[in-house]
């Protein structure tokens, strides 16, 4: 009987183990695919910043379907998943306004653009800079788990770097 319990206990042991090997396996290689998509984001936002163009995610016309063609080939092949909800889950940020947003049949992500504007006068008291502005991207973190895949789904952000339009 002594046998029967001791190989239980070990056995039990064995399998706490295995769980939570598993469990930070799929959670390390669910943050490393979220963080590599959140900095692609960024790096795709600074490349359209640098090219000039400032308006690239405007919620209507060719310009947002010109940026979803470049990032829904990646997002695709990545793996990376696609909004279910009929409207916007993009939580409020304090400070920005919501640029792109993750409605149904878009890939489920939020790019926010910060809303400060206002002149900063140089020491000539001339007005040089009309605005600064950043963007911040929001991505989601899902555990690909059957029963708490679901449930389980943690926010990950990035900011670009500053942005001045002069005067």
């Amino acid at each position: 009987m002594k046998g029967a319990l001791g190989n239980a206990l070990i056995m039990n042991m064995v399998i706490v183990f295995i769980v939570i090997f598993y469990t930070m396996l799929i959670g390390s290689m669910a943050y490393s695919k979220a963080y590599k998509i959140k900095n692609y984001l960024i790096n795709l936002i600074e490349q359209e910043e640098t090219a000039g163009n400032h308006d690239f995610g405007t919620q209507t016309g060719k310009k947002l379907e010109k940026w979803d063609k470049k990032a829904n080939e990646y997002l695709k092949n990545v793996g990376y998943h696609i909004s279910t909800n009929q409207l916007s889950t993009c939580p409020k940020k304090e400070g920005y306004n919501e640029y792109i947003s993750n409605t149904k049949g878009r890939y489920d992500y939020c790019i926010y653009r910060s809303n400060r504007t206002g002149d900063i006068v140089d020491t000539t008291n001339h007005p040089t800079i009309r605005k600064r502005y950043n963007y911040m991207v929001l991505v989601y973190m899902k555990f690909d788990v059957p029963v708490l895949g679901s449930f389980l789904k943690l926010p990950i952000t990035g900011e670009t770097k500053s942005y001045t339009v002069y005067r």
